[in-house]
């Protein structure tokens, strides 16, 4: 690489000043050696000239007479002057009369540069004017004067002596010049040079962070406007860098309270999920213990009405529930082995006797490759899109049908399939314009519609996000005025395992009824009256114990063995986890086996799911509680071999 790509700016300046100094240098010494030569050539040329000149009338009389011996002794003191060499005389007609050398010519012949002068007949002025009209005055001076040449021989050694001489000088010159321009070159570079390496030093600091960097302004002109302005510039950024940081400060500030304030929502909903679920779990069990009850045909009609009414008061609760698990980002899905038919099937048919009541046609299709295909996948998300879908398809159509066309084919070789299933009806449908805008957040078709049918329009929007979360998709076809087609695509792993039970249990029992009580440990006198009204009604034996400390003495010290514990998680003394990992630890003292232990909580959060299986529970049931669904988690429980002692 050159000095200009590696030096530095000092080196830089001091080229850049250099070359005109150089290019001065030369000029000065190309004109002192011209003009000097010029000079001397010129010497030469007139030193050679005259000689000749002063020569030529000397050998007038030895041309004329003929005499080489005079004609010799009047031109050989010629040689004696200085760089004559040689001396030759020419006659009339060209021929050599005489020729003499110097000793140093003989000794060391040299080149010679010859110079010539003629040799004229001298005019002598006669007061005759017969002999001035003899001939013309041009024939004379042409004819009658010429007598010969002379010829001088001068040595360049003493004018190329001289050369030398002047070229050194003008070398010397040159190189003082060369010097001089160079000490004011290097006055100039360090004059430039200081300046640009502190201003490069600050902008250097000003890049690497050190935004408090200022310069000296001990320039003038250009130079110190520079600095002036980089000292402007690291001002700006600066502040820039002030505001920047206390932007930071205030978006943390702004970060931690959105934070707490989601955590506080968090928290508000699991607080209201509790404080909901657990009066709803008192009016959901007794809705349920009545319909056991001997009813009139009223009254029956009336705890139907109720119950419908709770349902969808439920329902709502776990829409608000599932948003906020989709917006904390702790939504889980499980893979577990199910049948796709079934769980198609005893998704609509909950909707049967509604579907009734409005003189609908609810009908519902399944077919493909396999027939009855076991998959794998959350049993649970997506039969809460179809519920969304054919909820949805039922509330907004007043006369027709609803139709559930649900058909698979095989892929990925064989591994899987891929389900397609559509939820038509013939509703009101939706505006092409606001079809999309429906699968947001609390969107309904308009604020009519949402006054004349109600909802919190979350279930679109939570469905489509279940339906993404499982690597599917869930779109939507409308006309306004004539009906609506939702379809819903997933991709399901098939399996050779075994599907676990029906969802649909049935109202009897299938097994015999344990002769051990269950321990039910809750607090809330109606909840303890609900589940123990649900647990008679199934012919199940009953204790029961209102908090921790209560349900341990009966665990450790109590005579009564139980078949299971149904535990609430928040109980007034201690927390249900801490209930049961006491006495898992007295089971490991005992050295017995503990007995299965059912989960029982109103706030239904993932979390609390995670700390049961955490604390060694077997099962987990979110209030309020269904009867078929606890009937359903006992059976599991009390399989033989599992929960009876």
């Amino acid at each position: 690489m050159s000095l200009w790509q590696t030096g530095s700016i000092h080196n830089r300046l001091i080229l850049i000043a250099l070359a005109p100094a150089l290019m001065l240098g030369l000029v000065v010494f190309a004109y002192f050696v011209s003009a000097r030569l010029d000079d001397v050539d010129r010497q030469m040329q007139e030193t050679g000239a005259l000689i000749a000149e002063q020569l030529a009338p000397t050998a007038e009389y030895g041309v004329i007479s003929g005499n080489l011996k005079t004609l010799d002794s009047l031109i050989r003191g010629a040689l004696d002057t200085p760089h004559v060499r040689s001396v030759e005389v020419y006659d009339q007609a060209g021929q050599l009369m005489l020729a003499l050398q110097s000793v140093e010519q003989q000794l060391q012949p040299l080149p010679l540069q010859y110079f010539a002068a003629d040799i004229q007949r001298q005019s002598i002025p006669l007061q005759n004017e017969l002999y001035l009209l003899d001939a013309p005055v041009t024939q004379l001076d042409s004819a009658f004067r010429y007598l010969g040449q002379v010829r001088i021989g001068l040595s360049r050694e003493a004018f190329d002596d001289r050369q030398e001489d002047i070229l050194l000088r003008a070398l010397l010159l040159a190189t003082l010049v060369i010097f001089a321009a160079l000490i004011l070159a290097l006055r100039l570079a360090s004059a430039l040079s200081s300046p640009l390496a502190r201003m490069s030093q600050a902008v250097q600091a000003l890049q690497e962070g050190h935004l408090d960097t200022r310069l000296t302004e001990d320039q003038q002109h250009e130079m110190g406007k520079l600095m002036h302005n980089i000292n402007t510039l690291a001002g700006a950024l600066q502040r820039s860098a002030q505001e920047q940081q206390q932007a930071m400060e205030q978006m943390n500030t702004a970060r931690e309270e959105a934070e707490a304030a989601n955590r506080a929502k968090s928290d508000f909903l699991a607080m209201m999920s509790h404080e909901l679920r657990t009066p709803m779990n008192g009016v959901l069990g007794m809705l349920q213990l009545l319909e056991t009850t001997e009813l009139s045909g009223e009254q029956a009609e009336y705890v139907q009405i109720a119950g419908e009414s709770t349902d969808h008061l439920l329902h709502v609760i776990n829409d608000i529930l599932d948003f906020s698990r989709i917006e904390r980002g702790v939504l889980e899905l499980e893979e577990i082995a199910f049948n796709l038919p079934e769980l198609i099937h005893h998704s609509v048919t909950v909707f049967e006797h509604t579907a009734t009541q409005k003189g609908l046609a609810l009908k519902v299709s399944t077919q493909g490759t396999p027939v009855y295909p076991a998959v794998i996948g959350d049993p649970t998300r997506i039969r809460q899109i179809l519920v969304n879908l054919i909820g949805n398809a039922l509330k907004f159509t007043e006369q027709g049908s609803i139709e559930v066309d649900a058909h698979w084919r095989l892929q990925d070789q064989g591994r899987s399939i891929q389900l397609r299933c559509e939820v038509r009806d013939s509703g009101i449908g939706i505006a092409p314009e606001r079809l999309e805008s429906m699968f947001h957040a609390f969107q309904q078709a308009d604020s009519s519609t949402s006054r004349r049918f109600g909802g919190t329009g979350l279930g679109l929007s939570i469905a489509r996000t279940f339906a993404l979360k499982m690597g599917g998709s869930l779109d939507a076809q409308s006309i306004e005025g004539q009906g609506s087609c939702f379809t819903l695509s997933l991709s399901l792993p098939l399996t050779d395992l075994q599907p676990d039970a029906s969802s649909a249990v049935p109202d009897a029992q299938t097994g015999a009824t344990p002769a051990l009580p269950i321990l039910l440990v809750e607090d809330n006198p109606v909840n303890q009256m609900v589940i123990e009204g649900m647990l008679h009604s199934l012919s199940y034996k009953v204790v029961t114990a209102e908090d921790g400390r209560a349900a341990l003495d009966h665990l450790t010290h109590g005579e009564q063995a139980f078949s299971a514990i149904l535990m609430d998680l928040q109980l007034p003394d201690m927390d249900g986890f801490s209930v049961y990992r006491r006495y898992l630890a007295y089971c490991d003292q005992q050295q017995q086996p503990p007995i299965s232990c059912i989960a029982l909580t109103a706030s239904a959060m993932q979390d609390d799911r995670q700390q049961c299986v955490e604390a060694g529970m077997q099962g987990f049931l979110s209030k309020p509680l269904s009867r078929r669904a606890l009937q359903k988690a006992l059976e599991e429980q009390l399989q033989p071999g599992r929960g009876d002692h």
